[in-house]
C-alpha cells in the first residue's frame, strides 16, 4: 500500500463552477443596469452585493484551476481534509481518534461522516465559526468531519471510505509491531 492516498478535485468541475458564476456575474450586470435604466436603488443594491460576491467567488475558482486542490490526504498517521469550508484543512486527524466512518445522504448529497473520540481536543484549533458548523452537523447526527467529494476527481464515497478503514486498519497494526518491538 503507498504511503500516501489523494483525492484532487476536478478541473471538469471546477470549470462548470466558473461558467456558473460567470452566468450569475452576467445576471447581477443585467439588474444593475436596469436598475440605473429604471432608477430603481433596490436592484442597484442587490446586483452590486451579488456582482462582489460572485466576483469574489470567481477569482477564487480560478485560482484553483490553474493550483489544483487536495481534497483529502490519507497517510498512515492520519487524514487530512480540506473539502470543505469548515474542514480542519492542514490539522492531522489521528486514525487513534477516528470513532467510526460512514456514508451518509444529506440534501441528495453524499458524504463521507467520521465521527471522532475526542472531537473537543482535536477541532479546538478550528476558527469558532467552523465549530458551530460542526456542532450543527453533531446535532443532526452526523460526525464532527463531512468530507464532501462531490467535486473529486475518480474518487466515490464508498471507494474514500475503504481506503479510510485501509489505513486507519494499517495504523493499528503498526502500533501494534511497535509496541511489540519494545
Amino acid at each position: 500500500m503507498e504511503n500516501e492516498y489523494i483525492v484532487y478535485q476536478s478541473r471538469l468541475r471546477i470549470v462548470g463552477k466558473l461558467l456558473l458564476g460567470v452566468f450569475m456575474i452576467l445576471l447581477f450586470l443585467f439588474a444593475f443596469f436596469v436598475g440605473v435604466l429604471e432608477q430603481q436603488w433596490l436592484p442597484l443594491v442587490i446586483s452590486i452585493i451579488g456582482f462582489i460576491f460572485f466576483g469574489y467567488f470567481e477569482i477564487y475558482i480560478i485560482k484553483q484551476l490553474f493550483v489544483g486542490r487536495k481534497l483529502v490526504v490519507l497517510t498512515v498517521e492520519g487524514f487530512y481534509d480540506f473539502s470543505s469550508v469548515i474542514s480542519p484543512k492542514n490539522q492531522l486527524i489521528p486514525w487513534s481518534q477516528v470513532a467510526k466512518i460512514e456514508k451518509i445522504d444529506f440534501a441528495e448529497q453524499e458524504f463521507v461522516s467520521v465521527y471522532l473520540k475526542n472531537s473537543e481536543e482535536i477541532l479546538s484549533e478550528l476558527p469558532t465559526m467552523s465549530k458551530k458548523l460542526i456542532a450543527t452537523n453533531v446535532k443532526m447526527g452526523f460526525g464532527e468531519i463531512s468530507i464532501n467529494l462531490n467535486s473529486a476527481k475518480k474518487c466515490t464515497v464508498n471507494k474514500l471510505i475503504a481506503k479510510m478503514n485501509r489505513y486507519k486498519a494499517l495504523s493499528t497494526l503498526h502500533k501494534d509491531i511497535d509496541r511489540s518491538d519494545n
